[in-house]
């Protein structure tokens, strides 16, 4: 059973990935080149980016 997301649900979906994106790309800034963490963050990095084309594009 689906249901569409009302306009208020995506636009708190969409604000809460751009602040999730922005915390990741700051911590993946930080992170020494080194640590197997970097690899971690921008994946999910990505994954939040992916999140928000599909709430923009919806």
């Amino acid at each position: 059973m689906t249901r569409e997301l009302t306009e208020l649900e995506r636009e708190t979906l969409r604000k809460l990935a751009e602040k999730a994106l922005k915390e990741l790309e700051e911590a993946y800034l930080r992170i020494p080149d080194t640590d197997n963490g970097k690899a971690y963050l921008f994946r999910g990095k990505e994954r939040v980016r992916l999140m928000l084309d599909i709430l923009k594009e919806g």
